[in-house]
C-alpha cells in the first residue's frame, strides 16, 4: 500500500509514495531542513483526514513547537485540534531509561491507533542510561530497542517518519540507516557561489525511486523542489 507524502513533486522522486506501514529516516545536519519536511508531510496528511500526531524528544513545550510552525502556511489549528496531536517527551521521563520511553509511546500515541506519526528526533535515544530495572544502560542494547520500537509501529500499520542529525559524510558510519525501511538524506552544498539544499532517497525498501540530489528551497508555504 503507498500513502502520498503530501509534497509536491516528492511523491514522484518515491514514485508513488511511501509504503505503508514503514519506517523513513529522515536524516541531515542542522538546518538542513528535516523537521519542516516531516512537518509538512504530517499537516497535509491531517487536512486529508488522517489521525496523526508528532512527537518531540527535546522537552520543548508544545507552545514552543505551535509558535515555530505557525509561520508556514500549511499549519492548521484546527487540525491540531481534531486531527494532529503534538507531545513532548520530557526530560524526566528521558532520564528514566529505555522502557519509560516505550510506556509513554505507547499510552500517549500507538493507543490512540494514528496513521501517520513524526518522532524528532532519534538521537536523543543514544543518551540513554538507565533501563527499566535501574541498571546501566549499554550502548549496544539500543539497536534491540529501536527495531522493537519500530516493529510496534509496523504492527499497528503506522507511518513512521523519524528525523536524526547526521552529517552526510557520517552517515554510512552511523547506526541508524540500516534499521530503517527508507532513508533520506538532507544537506546543503554550494553550487559555484550559491549555496543550496538538496534531497537524496538513500533506499527505499520494496520500490525503486529516482536517484540523485534534488535541490529545493523552504518557503512560507514549505518545502519547494
Amino acid at each position: 500500500m503507498r500513502s502520498p507524502s503530501h509534497i509536491p513533486k516528492f511523491d514522484s522522486f518515491l514514485h508513488g509514495g511511501f509504503i505503508k506501514p514503514s519506517s523513513i529516516l529522515v536524516t541531515g545536519s542542522c538546518g538542513t531542513g528535516k523537521t519542516n519536511l516531516c512537518m509538512e508531510s504530517l499537516f497535509n496528511a491531517a487536512k486529508q483526514g488522517e489521525k496523526c500526531a508528532y512527537v518531540s524528544m527535546l522537552s520543548e513545550s508544545t507552545n514552543k513547537i505551535i509558535r515555530t510552525l505557525s509561520s508556514f502556511s500549511f499549519y492548521d489549528e484546527i487540525n491540531i485540534m481534531e486531527k494532529l496531536s503534538i507531545y513532548s517527551i520530557s526530560s524526566d521521563v528521558m532520564a528514566k531509561g529505555d522502557f519509560a520511553i516505550f510506556e509513554y509511546l505507547n499510552e500517549n500515541i500507538l493507543k490512540n491507533k494514528p496513521s501517520r506519526v513524526v518522532i524528532d528526533t532519534i538521537n536523543v535515544l543514544e543518551d540513554i542510561e538507565s533501563t527499566f530495572d535501574e541498571r546501566p544502560f549499554y550502548k549496544c542494547e539500543l539497536r534491540a530497542f529501536v527495531q522493537n520500537l519500530l516493529q510496534e509501529f509496523d504492527e499497528q500499520n503506522i507511518l513512521l517518519m523519524v528525523t536524526c542529525e547526521t552529517n552526510a559524510s557520517d552517515m554510512y558510519s552511523s547506526l541508524w540507516p540500516y534499521m530503517f525501511d527508507t532513508v533520506i538524506q538532507l544537506g546543503i552544498e554550494n553550487d559555484g557561489q550559491t549555496p543550496h539544499r538538496y534531497m537524496e532517497i538513500i533506499k527505499e525498501k520494496g520500490s525503486d525511486f529516482d536517484m540523485g540530489k534534488h535541490k529545493f528551497s523552504i518557503t512560507d508555504d514549505g518545502i519547494v523542489f
